[in-house]
Protein backbone atom coordinates (compact mmCIF):
# COMPACT_ATOMS: atom_id res chain seq x y z
CA UNK A 1 0.00 0.00 0.00
CA UNK A 2 2.97 2.66 1.02
CA UNK A 3 4.23 1.97 -2.90
CA UNK A 4 1.02 2.63 -4.18
CA UNK A 5 0.53 6.20 -2.04
CA UNK A 6 4.69 7.20 -3.23
CA UNK A 7 3.54 6.17 -6.86
CA UNK A 8 0.57 9.08 -6.21
CA UNK A 9 2.54 10.89 -4.82
CA UNK A 10 5.19 11.25 -7.55
CA UNK A 11 2.46 11.49 -10.09
CA UNK A 12 1.20 14.11 -8.17
CA UNK A 13 4.21 16.13 -8.03
CA UNK A 14 4.93 14.92 -11.84
CA UNK A 15 1.65 16.32 -12.77
CA UNK A 16 2.16 19.64 -10.48
CA UNK A 17 5.59 19.85 -11.81
CA UNK A 18 4.42 19.69 -15.73
CA UNK A 19 1.59 21.96 -14.98
CA UNK A 20 3.88 24.65 -13.47
CA UNK A 21 6.44 24.70 -16.44
CA UNK A 22 3.40 24.68 -19.15
CA UNK A 23 1.52 27.31 -17.34
CA UNK A 24 4.95 29.27 -17.03
CA UNK A 25 5.88 28.25 -20.91
CA UNK A 26 2.34 29.57 -21.86
CA UNK A 27 2.69 32.91 -20.08
CA UNK A 28 6.51 33.58 -21.41
CA UNK A 29 5.34 32.64 -25.30
CA UNK A 30 2.70 34.96 -24.85
CA UNK A 31 4.31 37.73 -23.49
CA UNK A 32 6.91 37.19 -26.27
CA UNK A 33 4.27 37.18 -29.09
CA UNK A 34 2.76 40.60 -27.36
CA UNK A 35 7.17 41.80 -27.44
CA UNK A 36 7.21 40.65 -31.01
CA UNK A 37 3.83 41.99 -31.88
CA UNK A 38 4.55 45.76 -30.37
CA UNK A 39 7.71 45.75 -32.25
CA UNK A 40 7.15 44.35 -35.09
CA UNK A 41 4.95 47.55 -35.24
CA UNK A 42 7.14 49.91 -34.83
CA UNK A 43 9.73 48.39 -36.89
CA UNK A 44 7.36 48.50 -39.85
CA UNK A 45 6.47 52.21 -39.12
CA UNK A 46 10.10 53.14 -39.15
CA UNK A 47 10.90 51.59 -42.52
CA UNK A 48 8.01 52.61 -44.01
CA UNK A 49 8.94 56.65 -42.75
CA UNK A 50 12.43 55.57 -44.48
CA UNK A 51 10.87 54.57 -47.80
CA UNK A 52 8.73 57.81 -47.29
CA UNK A 53 11.85 60.04 -46.79
CA UNK A 54 13.51 57.85 -49.61
CA UNK A 55 10.85 58.69 -51.81
CA UNK A 56 10.98 62.47 -51.46
CA UNK A 57 14.99 62.22 -51.58
CA UNK A 58 15.22 60.97 -54.77
CA UNK A 59 11.62 63.16 -56.67
CA UNK A 60 11.75 65.99 -54.49
CA UNK A 61 9.03 67.85 -56.68
CA UNK A 62 6.27 64.96 -55.73
CA UNK A 63 4.39 65.75 -52.39
CA UNK A 64 2.49 62.51 -53.33
CA UNK A 65 3.27 58.56 -53.23
CA UNK A 66 0.60 56.10 -55.00
CA UNK A 67 1.77 52.15 -55.47
CA UNK A 68 1.86 51.14 -58.59
CA UNK A 69 1.57 47.48 -59.87
CA UNK A 70 4.35 46.25 -60.90
CA UNK A 71 4.80 43.62 -63.80
CA UNK A 72 7.32 40.72 -63.00
CA UNK A 73 10.97 41.98 -62.90
CA UNK A 74 14.15 40.89 -61.87
CA UNK A 75 14.86 44.12 -60.83
CA UNK A 76 12.12 46.20 -59.45
CA UNK A 77 10.66 44.96 -56.13
CA UNK A 78 7.81 48.51 -55.85
CA UNK A 79 6.89 51.59 -58.18
CA UNK A 80 5.45 54.27 -56.68
CA UNK A 81 4.10 57.22 -58.78
CA UNK A 82 4.82 60.78 -57.43
CA UNK A 83 2.67 63.74 -58.40
CA UNK A 84 3.15 67.22 -57.29
CA UNK A 85 1.65 71.06 -58.29
CA UNK A 86 2.24 70.67 -61.59
CA UNK A 87 1.18 66.66 -62.40
CA UNK A 88 3.27 63.91 -62.68
CA UNK A 89 6.49 64.36 -61.33
CA UNK A 90 8.48 60.98 -61.89
CA UNK A 91 8.14 57.71 -60.11
CA UNK A 92 10.23 56.00 -57.45
CA UNK A 93 11.47 52.81 -58.61
CA UNK A 94 12.55 50.15 -55.86
CA UNK A 95 15.15 47.84 -57.06
CA UNK A 96 16.75 44.76 -55.43
CA UNK A 97 20.33 44.65 -57.07
CA UNK A 98 22.71 41.46 -56.37
CA UNK A 99 25.83 43.25 -54.63
CA UNK A 100 28.92 41.52 -52.89
CA UNK A 101 27.46 40.55 -50.03
CA UNK A 102 23.69 40.46 -50.87
CA UNK A 103 20.88 42.23 -52.29
CA UNK A 104 21.36 46.26 -51.96
CA UNK A 105 17.91 47.84 -51.44
CA UNK A 106 17.58 51.17 -53.29
CA UNK A 107 15.28 53.67 -55.00
CA UNK A 108 15.36 55.46 -58.05
CA UNK A 109 13.96 58.61 -58.52
CA UNK A 110 13.37 58.53 -62.65
CA UNK A 111 11.68 61.82 -63.77
CA UNK A 112 8.63 61.82 -66.39
CA UNK A 113 10.96 61.86 -69.34
CA UNK A 114 13.17 59.07 -68.30
CA UNK A 115 15.99 60.87 -66.20
CA UNK A 116 17.68 59.82 -63.42
CA UNK A 117 17.00 62.50 -60.74
CA UNK A 118 18.54 61.01 -57.77
CA UNK A 119 18.71 57.38 -55.53
CA UNK A 120 19.15 56.32 -51.91
CA UNK A 121 20.25 53.67 -50.24
CA UNK A 122 17.74 51.56 -48.21
CA UNK A 123 19.58 48.27 -47.44
CA UNK A 124 22.50 46.35 -47.98
CA UNK A 125 24.99 43.90 -46.65
CA UNK A 126 28.10 45.17 -48.51
CA UNK A 127 32.09 44.87 -46.79
CA UNK A 128 31.88 47.56 -44.40
CA UNK A 129 34.31 50.50 -45.27
CA UNK A 130 34.21 49.13 -49.25
CA UNK A 131 30.52 48.40 -50.22
CA UNK A 132 29.15 50.14 -47.68
CA UNK A 133 30.50 53.27 -49.03
CA UNK A 134 27.52 53.32 -51.60
CA UNK A 135 25.53 55.24 -48.79
CA UNK A 136 28.11 57.96 -49.04
CA UNK A 137 27.18 60.91 -50.50
CA UNK A 138 30.57 60.75 -52.75
CA UNK A 139 29.62 58.01 -54.04
CA UNK A 140 25.41 57.95 -54.59
CA UNK A 141 25.29 61.24 -55.27
CA UNK A 142 27.06 60.92 -59.22
CA UNK A 143 23.92 59.67 -59.73
CA UNK A 144 22.01 63.25 -59.67
CA UNK A 145 20.54 64.43 -62.83
CA UNK A 146 22.02 61.61 -65.15
CA UNK A 147 20.37 62.16 -68.26
CA UNK A 148 22.86 60.14 -70.38
CA UNK A 149 21.93 56.47 -70.09
CA UNK A 150 22.74 53.63 -69.71
CA UNK A 151 25.54 54.48 -67.15
CA UNK A 152 28.60 52.66 -67.02
CA UNK A 153 31.07 52.07 -64.05
CA UNK A 154 34.84 53.12 -64.50
CA UNK A 155 37.94 52.53 -62.14
CA UNK A 156 38.97 56.02 -61.28
CA UNK A 157 37.41 59.46 -62.11
CA UNK A 158 34.24 59.71 -64.50
CA UNK A 159 34.18 61.63 -67.39
CA UNK A 160 31.85 61.65 -69.05
CA UNK A 161 28.06 62.24 -68.21
CA UNK A 162 27.38 58.57 -68.64
CA UNK A 163 30.15 57.31 -66.53
CA UNK A 164 29.88 56.55 -62.29
CA UNK A 165 33.04 56.26 -60.43
CA UNK A 166 33.48 52.71 -58.69
CA UNK A 167 34.19 52.79 -55.17
CA UNK A 168 37.44 51.54 -54.81
CA UNK A 169 38.06 48.16 -53.79
CA UNK A 170 34.38 47.69 -54.48
CA UNK A 171 33.38 47.10 -58.02
CA UNK A 172 31.16 44.73 -57.50
CA UNK A 173 28.68 46.98 -55.57
CA UNK A 174 29.54 49.82 -57.83
CA UNK A 175 28.30 47.81 -60.62
CA UNK A 176 25.37 46.51 -58.61
CA UNK A 177 24.11 49.81 -58.10
CA UNK A 178 24.30 50.87 -61.90
CA UNK A 179 23.06 47.97 -62.90
CA UNK A 180 19.95 48.55 -60.77
CA UNK A 181 19.72 51.86 -62.27
CA UNK A 182 20.07 51.03 -65.72
CA UNK A 183 16.81 48.37 -65.07
CA UNK A 184 15.45 51.13 -62.99
CA UNK A 185 15.26 53.22 -66.63
CA UNK A 186 14.62 50.20 -68.55
CA UNK A 187 11.61 49.56 -66.41
CA UNK A 188 10.91 52.93 -66.63
CA UNK A 189 11.00 52.29 -70.78
CA UNK A 190 9.04 49.60 -71.26
CA UNK A 191 6.25 49.77 -68.54
CA UNK A 192 5.84 53.74 -67.52
CA UNK A 193 6.96 55.79 -70.52
CA UNK A 194 3.66 58.07 -71.23
CA UNK A 195 2.02 57.31 -68.66
CA UNK A 196 0.17 60.18 -66.33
Amino acid sequence: MSEKVSFNEAMKKALHLGGTLFAVTAITGLLLGIVQDFTSAAILRAEQAARNEAFKAVLPDADNFESVEVKADDFVADVQKGTGKSGLAGWCISVNSKGYGGLVNFIVGVTKEGHVKAISILNHSETPGLGAKSTEPEFYTQFNDKDKLPLKVVKGAANASDEIAAISGATITSNAIVNGVNAAVDYWSKNLKGAE
